[in-house]
């Protein structure tokens, strides 16, 4: 039985050398370069994939932060005297010792028209020739 194995692998060798025209130790570490660089590859690809999601999050931690500071101001702004005095003036008609509220009416569409009577004159020489006119063609 044993010479019958050697002589299927002598066969199975050579058809394989016919195929690859390297041996059969150099096809094995051609293989396994092969699969240390498919390895090598997928972790590089897996560490990209790592480092572009650490820096979407970095952002969105310095926008967080940001946040933070913005409410903090406005925190600290609405716990001033003046913002407590003008929201009390604003939603509980607050006035101080001696000043006079005077309550004006709200303006209607009509009344916010311009006061005046007389009609926007439009121009129809472009504002560029103008400026032409006034310094290259002005014959005065």
């Amino acid at each position: 039985m044993a010479p019958y194995l050697f002589a299927m692998w002598k066969k199975i060798k050579e058809s394989i050398e016919k195929i690859i025209p390297m041996s059969l130790g150099s096809l094995v570490l051609f293989a396994f370069v092969v699969y240390l660089l498919f390895i090598v590859g997928k972790t590089v690809a897996s560490n990209y994939n790592s480092n572009k999601d650490l820096a979407v999050d970095e952002a969105k931690l310095t926008e967080m932060e940001d946040q933070i500071v913005s409410l903090q101001n406005e925190i600290n702004y609405q716990q001033t005297n003046s913002f407590r005095e003008k929201e009390a003036r604003a939603k509980l008609g607050y006035k101080a010792p001696g000043e006079k509220i005077i309550a004006l009416p709200v303006d209607t569409e009509a009344e916010k028209q311009a006061d005046s009577g007389m009609a926007a004159p439009t121009i129809q020489i472009p504002n560029y020739r103008l400026w032409w006119q006034f310094f290259f063609e002005n014959n005065g």
